[in-house]
């Protein structure tokens, strides 16, 4: 049993407690969170709620069966994105300026309220040495509400699903072992959407604007294949299916219900070497498929589209191939040395997407670029020294860029009709070249429950926009923490506490941005949200073992 509390600034609390035991029958679990804060920024309050409660069972020396029961409740106010001028003047401020948005923020009270519930059952069975099988199933509900773009909105959706999984092992040869994979994955969401006007100034629901529904059904199949040759080379190989499909039906204006499929075979293949048992080279060629969320199949409303029919025909799948080579090792160095541990990874990868989804108009509609490219180096360390001093790091430098990409200006002012953009060769919006984080943790031998850390994190610069004219800066970012770990009744009580600052020098940085914002009669764009100033948290919890 555990139980943990959490203070920090700005309002934030979070309790925690969890609880396990052994029975004749099986393992049973429980855990319970709560989490509030009443945000930094204006109109950015917020709480979260979580349970999980779960059963596992041996049913038998080869099989296992678990059951889980998990829920949520989500309930947050949205701030909204900041120009550059109002960023400058006083991030803490919400959007509330109505040059920018009509109504604004904070008048519409800009909001979501989630309730979340699933059930879930999973078997396994292991046939016999060589053979096994996992079977998994599950139900959820979802019922979300939103206060968004002077609609208010009701979703009711249910979501079900599960996999099967088989598994092989077998010995081929004196040196040639084999690892089969194999299985199918399916899963369905449906459920009624319902839009009002939104009524202010008490930002509640008004008269019925829209009703319909929204049915999503995803079918996997794959098999793999991993040969062992010898104790050094690994190869592998195999292949997925995916079908995905929507249904759309609109209640009040069935002419433009509409079903849309998408579907594709991603091969894999990847192959491994042991330099020796520390050291490991490996390559890997993959892809994979991914389709719109339902909120990206909008059609955009210029002309009416959005009365027409009920997908974007503009959306295709996205499509995706990767490449990525690395090496990692670990050295073996004497415990008596000065240095005492040390680990590193390096790996190069490229990423072809074909399709790729960019939102526009504040996510009001999304529109496809016909060819992105990401092209990386990610480099990782650990090191150990002698005396309780230890240095983490990891850092990426890439170029994220589309090759071919081509906009039709008339689907953001109908102005600008008969006109186009060719954004190709520019930089991808939303994705820095480069981040790095580096922790120093200092734990010494004499008082080894007491450690200490410093983190510091850059993000460099990027654009906000595929035009490539707004701009969020880079910022770094330094941390700290102290805490104990301590045991005590011959190891049946457990204390840990910490206290953690976090932005110690009080940076002002623009912590995420919104893509291809509106453009607002004024000329500016609200698309920073800014990052919290220097704030802390304080944790304790107790752990018994009984």
């Amino acid at each position: 049993m555990a139980l943990q509390a959490q203070f920090g600034s700005y309002g934030f609390q979070k309790h925690s407690a969890r609880a396990a035991s052994v029975t004749e029958f099986g393992k049973i679990y429980v855990s319970l969170n709560n989490t509030m804060f009443d945000g930094w920024r204006d109109h950015s309050r917020s709480l979260l709620t979580q349970f999980n409660v779960g059963f596992v069972s041996d049913l038998s020396k080869r099989t296992k069966l678990s059951v889980f029961l998990a829920g949520a409740t989500n309930n947050f106010q949205i701030a909204g994105p900041l120009t550059q001028s109002q960023f400058d003047l006083n991030p803490q401020q919400a959007q509330n300026d109505p040059a920018i948005y009509s109504p604004t923020y904070v008048q519409r009270d800009e909001r979501r309220f989630n309730r979340l519930g699933r059930i879930g059952t999973t078997l396994e069975h292991q046939m016999d040495d060589n053979n096994s099988f996992a079977a998994t199933a599950f139900l959820g509900t979802k019922f979300l509400q939103r206060s968004e773009r002077n609609t208010f909105r009701d979703f009711n959706r249910y979501h079900t699903g599960g996999n099967f999984i088989y598994r092989n092992a077998a010995k081929l040869g004196e040196n040639l072992k084999s690892s089969l994979l194999a299985g199918v994955d399916e899963q369905y969401q449906d459920g009624a959407i319902l839009f009002y006007n939104l009524v202010l100034p008490s930002a509640q629901r008004g008269t019925l604007r829209d009703n319909k529904r929204e049915g999503a059904n995803n079918f996997g199949a794959f098999v793999q294949e991993e040969l062992m040759v010898g104790e050094n080379l690994s190869i592998l190989a195999g292949l997925r299916y995916d079908n995905i499909a929507y249904y759309y039906q609109n209640y009040i204006t069935p002419q433009i219900n509409e079903d849309r499929s998408f579907e594709r075979v991603t091969p894999k293949l990847g192959i491994t070497y042991h330099l020796s048992p520390l050291a490991t080279v490996y390559a890997n060629l993959g892809g994979g498929v991914e389709v719109p969320a339902g909120n990206e199949t909008d059609p955009p409303s210029v002309f009416g589209e959005d009365t027409v029919r009920a997908v974007n025909s503009l959306l295709k799948p996205i499509k995706s191939s990767t490449y990525e080579i690395g090496v990692k090792q670990i050295f073996d160095l004497p415990a008596d040395g000065f240095l005492t541990r040390l680990s590193y990874d390096v790996a190069a990868y490229q990423v072809d997407v074909t399709d790729d989804i960019i939102p526009y108009r504040g996510g009001r509609f999304y529109f496809t670029a016909g060819q992105s490219r990401r092209r990386g180096v990610e480099v990782g360390f650990n090191a150990g020294f002698a005396g309780g001093v230890s240095l983490m790091g990891a850092f990426t430098l890439a170029n994220n860029s589309f090759v071919d990409y081509k906009f039709d200006s008339v689907y953001v002012n109908k102005s600008l009709a008969g006109r186009s953009a060719d954004f190709s060769s520019n930089k991808m919006p939303g994705i820095p070249d480069f981040f790095s984080s580096v922790r120093l943790r200092y734990q010494p031998d004499a008082l080894p429950f007491i450690y200490a850390e410093v983190e510091f994190r850059s993000v460099g610069s990027y654009f906000a926009d595929d035009a490539n004219t707004l701009t969020a800066p880079s910022y770094s970012v330094l941390d700290g923490l102290i805490g104990i770990q301590q045991e005590f009744m011959q190891e049946k009580l457990m204390l840990r506490a910490f206290v953690r600052v976090n932005n110690l020098a009080d940076s002002k940085y623009a912590a995420s941005i919104w893509i291809n914002p509106d453009r607002a009669a004024n000329g500016q764009s609200a698309f920073i949200e800014p990052g919290l100033p220097r704030n802390f948290v304080g944790s304790i919890g107790l752990e018994w073992r009984f």
